[in-house]
């Protein structure tokens, strides 16, 4: 289980199950005092996905009322209301006419060392591990619809999204190219590479 998901783990070791709603969505498990770190027992509890959306709106906690809006597919008009006019922390920036902090401010390019400039450049390389051929083989192969071997295809994910095939193939060759797999998604896509 992965470590942000700790909390819901700890929730269930000290009061059971979490309950599932009418629509078989499961509890969301809410920090009571805003304090994601803080598993203690005491502080956490099953909420619906309604009613944990209202408390975060309720404290002004506009941020993870947008996250919770996208778990829950709202519009997307919808979501970008909630936050008007309001300070965005960490999620889309700031309210309009607000000063930039770097305005005036003249940024140049940093000064690197020898080792950091190798790294970089070794970064840049790494990049560009597929050639235009095998990008189209990459690309014909993911046409052809051969057989990945992840159970996980097809199944709902903590995101209410169903984990397609498209990111199964790209998990699965992202480890054989040894790149990103938004890399390949964009090769079997077009985007990259092959136009």
């Amino acid at each position: 289980m992965s470590r942000s998901y700790t909390y819901r783990k700890i929730y269930e070791q000290n009061f059971g199950p979490i309950p599932k709603d009418e629509e078989g969505r499961t509890y969301e498990v809410h920090h009571k005092d805003g304090n994601r770190l803080n598993n203690d027992p005491s502080n956490l509890v099953a909420l619906s996905i309604k009613e944990h959306y209202e408390e975060h709106y309720r404290r002004g906690d506009y941020g993870a009322c947008v996250m919770i809006a996208k778990r829950m597919s709202l519009p997307p008009n919808y979501i970008s209301s909630i936050q008007k006019g309001v300070r965005r922390p960490g999620i889309g920036g700031v309210k309009k006419g607000t000063p930039s902090k770097f305005k005036g401010v003249k940024r140049g390019k940093l000064n690197l060392t020898e080792e950091g400039k190798k790294s970089q450049n070794a970064s840049r390389k790494r990049n560009n591990k597929i050639s235009d051929d095998e990008a189209i083989k990459l690309r014909e192969l993911y046409y052809a619809r051969p057989d990945i071997d992840d159970l996980r295809i097809g199944k709902i994910m903590r995101n209410g999204r169903a984990y397609t095939y498209e990111r199964g193939f790209s998990s699965y060759f992202s480890k054989v190219y040894g790149v990103s797999e938004q890399y390949i998604y964009r090769i079997i896509k077009g985007i990259s590479k092959v136009v």
